[in-house]
């Protein structure tokens, strides 16, 4: 499936997530905002489709969307987009953990569509190739490509 239909899934169940909880918790918790200790939440249904959803996927998949998801949030540039998932997938060894902060982000959704409008204002198409065929150069921590 192209990176761009992952995405798209991701956000639609995202935001089904969020909308339940926008809903349910104030008719859960007496005094919302404020939750008590030991109040039970229950899961929304689409939380269980998409810990499905993003564990089918490649690794690599998963690392691209908490890039994307950091492009969205302003944390890097949107030119570093490949270079920023490959040093996540370096960083992130667990990915049941990194598949478990990502569902458990309540601006996810938000920040995956920010993230695929400022690639596509900067003309970069997520399923294309990777722009560099080349290994990457490592020095002091900092992974780049060359253009040779």
């Amino acid at each position: 499936m192209p990176f761009s239909e992952t995405v798209a899934r991701v956000i639609k169940l995202a935001t089904a997530i969020r909308e339940y909880w926008d809903a349910e918790l104030p008719k859960r918790h007496p005094k919302y905002p404020l939750v008590q200790p030991g109040e039970d939440d229950g899961p929304p249904p689409e939380e269980a489709e998409l810990r499905d959803l993003l564990r089918s996927l490649p690794p690599d998949a998963v690392y691209k969307l908490l890039a994307l998801q950091d492009i969205g949030r302003q944390v890097c540039p949107v030119s570093a987009f490949h270079d920023r998932w490959r040093v996540i997938a370096k960083k992130r060894g667990d990915l049941d953990w990194t598949i478990s902060s990502l569902i458990g982000y309540a601006a996810l959704a938000a920040d995956l569509s920010d993230g695929m409008e400022e690639l596509a204002a900067s003309g970069i198409d997520v399923d294309a190739g990777e722009p560099f065929d080349t290994p990457p150069v490592v020095a002091h921590g900092i992974v780049s490509w060359q253009l040779l």
